[in-house]
């Protein structure tokens, strides 16, 4: 899951949030799940905190993808992007086990 670091507006049309779904042997590629702006945004972060799924912010690739519609898979320009954070999740993931 992908949130921007607030931006310099403490506008909440600046917030924003977006869920990608990625099962390994399952999906071809990470698509969108959820998406949001201003309070929806809100409750996709807490949905994803609550359920125990890791929260990144990356700004520049969370409005990249928040361009994508629902069930929608991440274009191949993307791909190394979502896969540099996939890796640090899993990396975060390890090290917290042992």
């Amino acid at each position: 899951m992908f949130e921007p670091e607030r931006l310099e507006r403490d506008d909440c049309t600046q917030k924003i949030a977006v869920a990608l779904k990625y099962e390994i042997g399952k999906d071809y590629v990470p698509f969108v799940v959820a998406k949001g702006k201003c309070e929806l945004a809100k409750k996709i972060v807490e949905t994803a905190i609550n359920s125990g799924v890791p929260v990144v912010k990356s700004p520049e690739l969370a409005h990249e993808l928040f361009r994508l519609q629902l069930l929608e898979p991440i274009p191949s320009k993307l791909y190394l992007a979502v896969a540099e954070v996939l890796a640090f999740i899993q990396l975060s993931a390890t090290k917290a086990k042992e």
